[in-house]
């Protein structure tokens, strides 16, 4: 099941409250949904103040930020908010302004849909909509989207490794991670996603395991001493590039890029080491005394 939901309200200077039970964790989704909350109604993405501390008491309902789901499924419950807020402002639009049929909204104002002549600002109507003596109606809009359609994100990454068969060593010189995630919302964040997947991705191939006690089941190194992440110093330059393409079941022709930048790094690190030493190392990291113990077996040390 995935389903997701949003809600829009008019603030009295009028700009928005964005609501939603999707989270920011970190992977710039707040940024994001503010950008598609504006697209869809037709603001300033600057006038869009999203809600970012969620309380399941209170916030529209979402299954969770997991599955790279939260721009493909929230975004279509955004949108579809955000349209229905759009038509609730013309509607109350045309209250104030007889005549006027073919409304848009434009930045911060109410325009002529036809000629794109300001006929009243956003933040004039909201003051209206909120103490009005005739008509006073708080505008807020809330929708639920249940995805029915699927889509699949596409990509690859190549590694380029030097390889140090004595003391088992792995140095990565480069790392191409290239990706098809439909159009980008927002192509600063998504490269920083690339680029955060492909750390973790490296820390996941060379040096990241958790080590425990045979005998009691307990976590020996749960702490950042000894559980080896790589650290800036340990990273070559990453290199992050897009095949963007137009997704017709994403909500702004988007799709997922949460876990497929981490996906492939690991394992194009394996296929460099069997490309470059001719053996095949299956189990992760690929830790100095793993290699080692692979290369005796391969016969490059005796």
């Amino acid at each position: 099941l995935e389903t997701s939901s949003a809600r829009v309200v008019l603030n009295q200077d009028g700009t928005v409250q964005l609501q939603l039970g999707a989270t920011e964790i970190g992977q710039g989704g707040d940024t994001v949904f503010s950008q598609m909350a504006a697209q869809a109604i037709g603001i300033p993405t600057e006038d869009v103040h999203i809600v970012s501390t969620q309380d399941t008491d209170t916030a529209p309902f979402d299954t969770g930020a997991y599955a790279s789901r939260q721009t493909y499924v929230t975004g279509h419950a955004i949108k579809k908010a955000g349209l229905q807020f759009r038509d609730k402002v013309l509607e109350y639009a045309r209250e104030l302004l007889p005549g006027g049929e073919k409304l848009d909204i434009q930045g911060r104002n109410v325009v002529d849909g036809a000629s794109g002549e300001v006929l009243l600002p956003l933040a004039e109507l909201a003051l209206t909509a909120f103490y009005s003596f005739g008509h006073s109606e708080h505008l807020t809009a809330e929708a639920t989207s249940q995805c029915r359609d699927n889509t699949f994100s596409f990509g690859c990454c190549f590694a380029e490794i030097e390889v140090d068969i004595p003391v088992g060593k792995i140095k990565v010189l480069n790392i191409v991670n290239v990706h098809d995630s439909g159009k980008l919302i927002n192509p600063k964040l998504a490269e920083a996603q690339v680029h955060g997947g492909m750390s973790m991705g490296l820390g996941y191939a060379l040096s990241e395991e958790m080590k425990y006690d045979p005998k009691t089941g307990r976590l020996l190194n749960g702490n950042l001493l000894d559980y080896k992440m790589p650290t800036a110093l340990d990273h070559p330059e990453l290199h992050a590039l897009f095949v963007e393409t137009e997704d017709p079941s994403g909500p702004f022709g988007n799709k997922a890029l949460g876990e497929p930048p981490a996906i492939p790094v690991a394992p194009a690190v394996r296929n460099a080491l069997l490309h470059a030493t001719g053996v095949a190392v299956n189990t992760l990291p690929l830790s100095p005394q793993r290699l080692v113990e692979a290369f005796r077996e391969g016969g490059l040390l005796e």
